[in-house]
């Protein structure tokens, strides 16, 4: 049986896909989604944050990003954020040494990149 809070990540997920799915649907819907899922996860364990993931959280969230979410699998990772084009300067003073790396959505599905035989 699933818990509350899983039950209620799944809904999330459901509705990011619908948000997706259609072109009607402003994709700023999505990032306050990222926001609601992230609270959602920190809620289940002390032990999914720390005070310094909080503190780039909280400066991208203050500097115009409507939502954003740990990227990962434990030990480091991305913090993502999901903000107007018009923010990303301020987000990224605000973030001075982290790295920012721009984030757009495909279209048309997977493609290799970079390939070597070597």
């Amino acid at each position: 049986e699933k818990t509350a809070e899983l039950q209620e990540m799944d809904a999330l997920c459901r509705e990011g896909v619908s948000i997706l799915s259609d072109e009607s649907t402003p994709l700023r819907q999505f990032g306050e989604l990222l926001g609601r899922q992230w609270g959602l996860k920190k809620g289940m364990s002390d032990l999914i944050s720390t005070r310094e993931i909080d503190k780039i959280y909280d400066a991208g969230i203050l500097a115009g990003a409507v939502g954003a979410k740990l990227l990962g699998a434990g030990g480091g990772g991305f913090m993502l954020f999901f903000a107007p084009k018009e923010m990303h300067e301020n987000i990224k003073r605000a973030l001075p040494d982290k790295k920012f790396i721009p984030f757009r959505f495909e279209w048309s599905g997977s493609k290799i990149v970079y390939h070597s035989n070597g």
